[in-house]
């Protein structure tokens, strides 16, 4: 599935799986899209869009009050400071999406049980 976003480049078309987290953004109050190198905005609220897409088979998960995460995309988990990376290799220009603590331990909790193989970075 792919959804289009008509912004300062125009029509532009973005693969759901490249999402790596969603984001509100209050004060234009719409939705940040995140991927590994472009933001894009939606409007719409983080509810809509997590139940939009979570309908349509992806996993995105409220990860604190103004952010969700695909959780089919995290490769690696920060238990210090309870965030979440989808890069292969961590390093100092790595996007990372924080999560509450609560949240946090529940999305760890289902990660380990899906992928044993998931990495927790402890910095």
């Amino acid at each position: 599935m792919v959804i289009s976003v008509n912004g300062e480049k125009g029509l532009v078309l973005v693969n759901i799986r490249d999402i790596h987290f969603m984001q509100c953004d209050k004060r234009q109050k719409n939705v940040l899209f995140h991927t590994a190198d472009e933001i894009f905005n939606f409007n719409g609220t983080l509810s809509y869009w997590i139940e939009v897409l979570n309908q349509q088979g992806y996993r995105f998960k409220l990860c604190d009050r103004t952010a969700a995460v695909n959780m089919d995309n995290i490769t690696h988990l920060d238990p210090v400071f309870s965030r979440a990376c989808f890069e292969q290799e961590v390093g100092p220009h790595t996007k990372w999406c924080t999560m509450s603590r609560a949240k946090y331990k529940a999305i760890m909790d289902e990660l380990i049980i899906k992928n044993p193989q998931i990495q927790l970075e402890l910095n």
